[in-house]
């Protein structure tokens, strides 16, 4: 076993002896990787977010888009927040607070960011969250679990939290697409608290709502509404405008994939044209050991870590240190890298079983 190891360091030596080539080529490889693994996680994220809307579209769910005039805070008045109350109680809406909601209290929620979400409808149309029900509850992420917080408090309510998210629950959103999840606490509140919000709190709420199957009157009544307080709000029907967006998205990152993938296609075999004069030039040290006792077996490990050194190794350290990263920041995609890594795993296998059958049976004939 221990010979074996050698003859892999030995396929390293190879390489450490041709430090400048395998550098640049691991390197050109590498950037490669990494552009990949981004341009993967954007594609990746979108197909999430098209299954994740797929109810959205097929009620021809409205949403908006808010135009803030220079100098201007909105103050919408309570008939139009009791306007989407109603039409929350009818599952005809629901909204969510994302990002503003107890700005003024950092141990809202235990200092945790946050999802609340207003609506009977929700569980029906995202049954893959698996959210709790009846509202008021509250459910933890993943990454959240054994922390010591058992209720949130909204507006003087407690709510309390029932269960865990099962790991990777993203929830889709118009505005921020995939949310994950696992370091959030989602919050299911009664739509009466709706009016209870502090200011900031509201206005998110009222454009982050999503009308189900609107008629233009209700559509034409709530952004009327809103605008008579300072709040512009652009409608957007979610069956037409997110296909269009998505059509955008991935056709920018198809360009990227196809043009890294030619790329890498272009550095792969100007590295096997190294290689092969690698391989002539080791011929010899090659024969000899083949003359002491080197069989097929001990070859094929040497070609491999010689491969391995530039192909593989550096590039894996790399995307798990990718991987981590994704974890870390919460991309909605982080196995992205992991799919990379596993791609180039299947190149380099390909690459290994040519080049060891190129040398072989180049020693036959020789």
């Amino acid at each position: 076993m221990i010979f074996l190891l050698h003859e892999v360091w030995g396929g390293f030596g190879m390489a450490l002896r041709r430090w400048p080539t395998a550098l640049v080529f691991a390197g050109m490889i590498a950037v490669a990787s990494t552009v990949l693994s981004f341009a993967l996680v954007d594609v990746l994220a979108q197909v999430a977010v098209l299954k994740g809307a797929k109810e959205l579209r097929e009620r021809h769910a409205v949403v908006f888009t808010p135009y803030y005039p220079y100098g201007m805070e909105s103050s919408v008045d309570d008939h139009t927040v009791k306007y989407l109350k109603d039409l929350i109680d009818r599952q005809k809406a629901y909204t969510a607070v994302v990002h503003n909601m107890g700005l003024d209290d950092p141990n809202f929620a235990g200092g945790h960011p946050t999802l609340v979400l207003f609506g009977d409808i929700i569980p029906e149309l995202f049954p893959e969250l698996k959210i709790c029900d009846p509202a008021p509850c509250a459910v933890r992420g993943a990454k959240l679990t054994g922390q010591d917080i058992d209720s949130v408090i909204i507006a003087g309510e407690r709510i309390p939290i029932v269960n865990t998210l099962s790991p990777g629950a993203t929830f889709f959103d118009p505005g921020v697409a995939g949310l994950p999840l696992d370091n959030r606490i989602v919050i299911r509140a009664p739509t009466k608290l709706l009016s209870l919000l502090q200011p900031i709190e509201r206005e998110e709420a009222l454009v982050r709502a999503v009308l189900l199957s609107p008629s233009p009157e209700d559509v034409d009544a709530y952004v009327s509404g809103c605008a008579k307080g300072g709040l512009f709000l652009i409608p957007q029907d979610v069956a037409v405008d997110q296909a269009q967006k998505f059509r955008q998205i991935m056709m920018a990152s198809a360009m990227y994939i196809v043009g890294m993938l030619g790329f890498l296609i272009l550095v792969f075999a100007a590295f096997m044209s190294s290689a092969r004069l690698t391989f002539l030039e080791e011929r010899r040290a090659l024969k000899i050991r083949q003359m002491y006792g080197a069989t097929p077996l001990h070859m094929m490990l040497r070609i491999g870590g010689f491969l391995a050194a530039v192909l593989l190794v550096p590039q894996g350290m790399l995307l798990f240190l990718m991987w981590m990263f994704f974890q870390v920041v919460d991309a909605p995609a982080p196995e992205a890298a992991l799919w990379v890594g596993l791609a180039l795993l299947f190149a380099y296998v390909f690459l290994w079983i040519f080049s060891v059958r190129e040398v072989l049976s180049r020693e036959e004939s020789g």
